[in-house]
């Protein structure tokens, strides 16, 4: 997992506790273009968000029922991030 994995995670985190509710595909991408769009380290080719969000239902960081939500297991990865909250923002 790398920077963007776990900002997928926040993304999912942040939407669950700011509106009480799972977060649709398209709010999440939506998300997550916004947050790297000043990122000059990541091209669209390597953002590859599908697929990030594939591997980490995969991985059972994450789950769909009606949106996107974090797992036991998301939770607590999300938890050990190596980064700070206020360098995604």
């Amino acid at each position: 997992m790398d920077k963007y994995d776990y900002m997928i995670l926040d993304i999912i985190q942040t939407y669950k506790q700011e509106q009480q509710a799972h977060i649709r595909l398209a709010v999440l991408e939506r998300n997550f273009w916004k947050r790297i769009e000043a990122d000059t380290d990541l091209s669209v080719g390597q953002a590859r968000i599908g697929e990030r969000i594939t591997n980490l239902y995969l991985d059972g960081m994450l789950q769909n029922k009606n949106g996107y939500t974090l797992t036991k297991k998301g939770r607590e990865q999300l938890a050990l991030a190596p980064w700070k909250q206020n360098e995604l923002a």
